[in-house]
C-alpha cells in the first residue's frame, strides 16, 4: 500500500517536498524478507565474478593487490553545528522560496533516488536539529545522503558485506589513479601493440600520488573530512575514485581558461563539491554551484570544511565579490534567475544530464547560452535505462535540439571508460 506523505511543520513550513511511503502489509514484509536471504546467497557469487571483470578497467587490473579500507568515522564539531545551522536556515529559505516538488515534480533519476533512497536524510532536514545534521554529514558518505554521487548507505553495507566487492571497488579506483597519472603526463601511457602492457597497473599508489603532485604542482591529498567513505592507498595520501575524477576535471578546466587572471566558473549537479574543491586550489578564484536545496546541504557541507580560507556563501546570505581571495557561492535552481547574463567564463555539467528529466535540461541549455560563452560536457552518451525505468539523455543530442551550440572539441574522457569530454562554444 502507498500513500503519499507531505513532509513538513509549522515551525518550518518551507521543507514541503511529497514523497510516496509505503505501509507494509504481511505479503510485502514477506517479501522484503525472501529478498534478504536471497540476497545472501546470490551476492557472494555474483561479486566473485564481478571481481574477475575487465571490462570497465582501461588498465590490466586483474590480480593487482590494492591496499584499501574505509574511513573512520568523525566526531562533529563546535563548528560543524554552526555549519549545519547555517545549512538548515538556508535550505528551509530556499524550499519556502520554492517550495515545488523536486524538479517540479518532473519524473527522472534525482526524483526516484530522493522519493525512494533518502528518506533519512529528509526526516533530518526536516527535523531541524543542527546537532544531528552535523553528525549526519560528518559521515554522509555512510548514509543515504550520499546515494547516487558518493557511495551512500547500499554501497557502504554492500562493501562491509563482500571482500571480494572491496577488490573490485578498490581496483576501479586505482584505475582511475593511473588514468589520472597517465593523462596528466606523470607517467607514460602503455602501448599494448608495441612495448611493454601492464607495468603501470603495478606502481604502488603512494608514488603515482607523488608524481602526479611533481607534474601539477599541487598536494592531492583530499581533506580528511569523508568519514565512512571507502578509499585506496595509506597513511595520509587516502583517495577515492570520485576524488581521482574530480582531481582531472579541474585540471582540465584550468588548461581550457586563461592563465593569471580571476576566472568563473559555474558548475550544474556538483554531487558533494569535490569539483568546486579542486578547480579552486587550481586557481578558480570565483565558483558558483547550482543543484537541488537537499543537495546544496551536502556540497555546503564539504566546502565549508575544506575550504576554511574560502568565502562559501549560501542561498539567503550575502555573496559580495570584494575582488579577492576564493568565492563559492552554493545556490538551488530556481536562483539562477538572479545571476547577471554572461557572468561565467565557463559552465560545466559533469555527469548529471543525462539523468535529469529532458525538458529541464533543456531549460539548463537556454540559460547557459545567456550565461557564458564556453560550456563543457562530460558525460556518457548510450541512453541506458535508468533505475525507474526512463531511458537516460544523450547530451549532443539535447544541445542540438536547443541550438547555439557549437562543439569545438570532443574527446575521451581519460579516467573513465564511456565518458565523453565535448567543449561548446555558444553562438548567436
Amino acid at each position: 500500500m502507498i500513500y503519499k506523505c507531505r513532509f513538513g511543520s509549522e515551525d518550518n513550513p518551507g521543507s514541503r517536498y511529497i514523497l510516496n511511503m509505503k505501509i507494509s502489509t504481511p505479503i510485502q514484509k514477506y517479501r522484503r524478507t525472501f529478498k534478504r536471504y536471497a540476497r545472501k546467497v546470490i551476492e557472494p557469487g555474483r561479486d566473485m565474478i564481478r571481481v574477475h571483470r575487465t571490462d570497465v578497467y582501461v588498465h590490466p587490473m586483474n590480480g593487482i593487490h590494492v591496499p584499501a579500507s574505509f574511513i573512520p568515522d568523525i566526531k562533529h564539531t563546535p563548528s560543524d553545528v554552526e555549519f549545519a545551522e547555517r545549512l538548515l536556515r538556508s535550505y528551509s529559505l530556499a524550499t519556502t522560496d520554492n517550495p515545488e516538488p523536486i524538479n517540479g515534480g518532473a519524473e527522472d533519476l534525482w526524483t526516484y533516488i530522493a522519493q525512494k533512497q533518502q528518506s533519512t536524510f529528509f526526516e533530518i532536514l526536516n527535523g531541524n536539529n543542527p546537532e544531528r545534521l552535523a553528525s549526519y554529514l560528518c559521515n554522509m558518505s555512510r548514509h543515504d545522503a550520499t546515494c547516487g554521487t558518493v557511495q551512500g548507505v547500499d554501497e557502504f553495507d554492500h562493501l562491509k558485506r563482500s571482500v571480494h566487492y572491496q577488490r573490485f571497488v578498490a581496483r576501479m579506483a586505482k584505475d582511475k589513479l593511473i588514468s589520472l597519472a597517465e593523462a596528466v603526463g606523470a607517467i607514460p601511457c602503455e602501448n599494448p601493440e608495441q612495448g611493454q602492457w601492464g607495468e603501470n597497473s603495478r606502481i604502488s599508489e603512494r608514488t603515482l600520488v607523488e608524481k602526479i603532485e611533481q607534474t601539477i604542482g599541487i598536494n592531492i591529498a583530499p581533506p580528511a573530512i569523508d568519514g565512512g567513505l571507502f578509499k585506496i592507498g595509506e597513511g595520509d595520501h587516502r583517495i577515492s575514485e570520485r576524488d581521482c575524477n574530480a582531481i582531472y576535471t579541474a585540471w582540465l578546466v584550468r588548461g581550457i581558461l586563461p592563465k593569471n587572471t580571476n576566472v568563473s566558473v559555474c558548475e550544474i549537479g556538483g554531487g558533494v563539491g569535490r569539483l568546486a574543491l579542486w578547480s579552486t586550489i587550481l586557481g578558480c578564484t570565483n565558483y558558483t554551484l547550482i543543484d537541488l536545496p537537499h543537495m546544496n546541504v551536502l556540497q555546503g557541507f564539504y566546502l565549508l570544511k575544506a575550504l576554511p580560507d574560502a568565502k562559501v556563501s549560501l542561498y539567503g546570505e550575502d555573496h559580495q565579490n570584494d575582488g579577492g581571495g576564493l568565492h563559492v557561492q552554493v545556490i538551488p535552481p530556481f536562483a539562477r534567475s538572479q545571476l547577471s547574463q554572461n557572468s561565467f567564463d565557463l559552465v560545466i555539467n559533469q555527469d548529471s544530464f543525462p539523468e535529469i528529466h529532458p525538458s529541464i535540461v533543456c531549460d539548463y541549455l537556454a540559460w547557459i547560452k545567456l550565461s557564458t560563452k564556453l560550456f563543457l560536457s562530460i558525460n556518457h552518451e548510450s541512453k541506458p535505462k535508468s533505475i525507474n525505468g526512463t531511458l537516460l539523455n544523450n547530451v549532443h543530442e539535447l544541445v542540438t535540439n536547443v541550438g547555439g551550440f557549437v562543439r569545438r572539441t570532443r574527446q575521451p574522457y581519460w579516467p573513465r571508460k564511456g565518458y565523453v569530454c565535448e567543449l561548446y562554444d555558444i553562438v548567436g
